[in-house]
């Protein structure tokens, strides 16, 4: 959507700018943004939630449903993306325009807090929150005052923004939507591209289209020292045909790899007991002949499990040794760093019960994030609760759902969380339940993946399985944390009682 408006940070100061869906992990950013550049804040979300109690505690007044009286002496309505997909013609939406008030979603917003900055975008279908986080607390720890903005809570900053003095600016920078469109950095960093957001994307090619035109639009005229940089994913399959089409783009690029030669490579890697790995830089001296000397920047340890994070660390590694990070303060920072919410964020309970809570979503996630989960907690019984997120996604993903859960000893699956869709019927979360039934892995016990139902009856029926000893992983991006939250609180739940 193109915004009605081109908003300048500068001009926000006594305005009333209003967040239309204030509960999503994205948005809340940009309205301490424009808090602290002086504006009036409120917003409005149609459930209220721990996010919008959370966002009123900074000063955004939060009121519950969508309705045309929330806009008196607003001067801008900012939306999530999502509102539109779900309702063209949302009332509230419809309402601001008959009334002359301009509409802008929140990441154009966001773009705007960047113009004239140094921007660091993270983009790519995994991965992109935890290297966002990481890379800024690491530009955070070398004294470079970034400001950073993610897409989940980070418990060092008690929030998803941190706002700093200097130019460096550090976001997540989310594909769907086209929302990356909206940011014009100097160095990028591609996780990953695979496939994802169905339900906007009618295929790969369309999505590959969307990544060329994310690095088409960098910062290629900015007076900065660091040349335009990508920095990408050697691993990632997708990565690579990235570099193949924007094979004439001016900037330079930048690789990592856990697999192959690049500019930065990972090696050695140890998964059981400690996360940790060296990494060596290769070194070009002016001269090819140079070209294959590599330096020795010695081993770093993760508190994250998973190669999957090993990944993560060295894009985050390679992105900040570009920007002149000494390798000593990127080993202490990473060493240091918990991680960001729901991703695999550990709950230890009574009775060696463990919570895996974690945002995993799409089938690599949700395959790595068990294999992850099953080294990290070697012979304990792994019970893997699942909310699909979007009927198109499970409908485009079945199959490949169907065989992501062959690290877990049970599996549940939950009600679909529709987002910004409705139900129409095309595909229900018994149809996964069947397709993992189906899985050579669980083909020979059936009975060990269930059907969940509501959060309120998986919530009953994880009480019931729950053994001394056990990991619950709850996975998804949608309301399925709550399970945990309520676990923690009933009395019924095996991990909340002493032996």
């Amino acid at each position: 959507m193109q915004p009605d408006v081109i908003i300048r940070p500068a001009d926000l100061r006594g305005k009333h700018l209003h967040f239309m869906g204030i509960g999503g992990s994205g948005i809340t950013s940009v309205a301490q943004m424009a808090l602290l550049e002086g504006a009036t804040c409120s917003g409005c979300e149609q459930m209220l939630s721990g996010a919008t109690e959370w966002i009123q505690s900074k000063g955004v007044r939060v009121v519950e449903g969508h309705a045309g009286a929330h806009l008196d002496a607003v001067d801008v309505l900012v939306i999530s993306p999502a509102i539109t997909k779900l309702d063209p013609n949302n009332p509230e939406v419809v309402a601001a325009r008959d009334r002359g008030i301009p509409v802008i979603e929140w990441q154009a917003l966001l773009g705007a807090f960047m113009i004239g900055k140094f921007g660091c975008s993270v983009a790519g279908v995994h991965g992109k929150g935890t290297v966002t986080s990481m890379l800024s607390q690491i530009l955070i720890d070398a004294g470079l005052d970034p400001t950073c903005e993610v897409g989940a809570i980070v418990p060092n900053w008690q929030g998803n923004v941190r706002m700093g003095q200097s130019d460096y600016f550090v976001n997540e920078a989310d594909e769907f939507n086209l929302n990356f469109l909206h940011y014009h950095p100097r160095l990028a960093v591609v996780t990953s591209i695979e496939f994802e957001h169905p339900e906007y994307f009618h295929d790969y090619r369309e999505l590959c289209d969307a990544f060329d035109a994310f690095v088409a639009g960098m910062d290629l005229e900015g007076q900065w020292d660091l040349p335009p940089t990508l920095v990408l994913n050697w691993d990632s399959a997708g990565c690579h045909a990235l570099r193949e089409r924007m094979a004439a783009w001016p900037g330079e690029v930048v690789r990592y790899s856990l697999d192959g030669p690049a500019e930065y490579m990972g090696s050695a890697v140890r998964l059981d007991g400690e996360t940790s790995f060296a990494v060596s830089e290769l070194l070009v001296a002016g001269d090819a002949s140079h070209a294959s000397e590599t330096r020795d920047l010695g081993r770093f340890q993760l508190l994250l499990p998973g190669r999957f994070n090993v990944e993560n660390a060295l894009g985050a590694i390679a992105a900040a040794r570009q920007l002149g990070v000494d390798p000593d303060v990127i080993r202490q920072s990473l060493a240091n760093f918990g991680g960001i919410n729901r991703r695999f964020q550990v709950t230890p309970c009574a009775r060696g019960v463990v919570i895996v809570d974690d945002y995993a979503h799409h089938p690599t996630a949700i395959a790595v994030t068990l294999e992850a989960t099953r080294r990290r907690f070697t012979g304990q019984r792994l019970i893997a609760t699942f909310q699909p997120h979007m009927f198109t996604r499970l409908k485009t993903f079945l199959e490949d759902f169907s065989h992501s859960f062959g690290s877990a000893d049970e599996v549940i699956i939950v009600d679909v969380y529709p987002a910004r869709e409705r139900d129409t019927g095309m595909i229900h979360s018994r149809d996964l339940v069947a397709a993992i039934q189906r899985d050579p892995a669980f083909a020979d016990h059936p009975e060990r993946v269930h059907y969940g139902g509501s959060l309120a009856v998986t919530q009953t029926l994880l009480e019931k399985l729950t053994q001394s000893g056990d990991v619950l992983a709850l996975l998804g991006s949608g309301s399925v944390y709550r399970i945990s939250e309520a676990l923690r609180e009933s009395p019924n739940f095996i991990g909340n009682q002493a032996q």
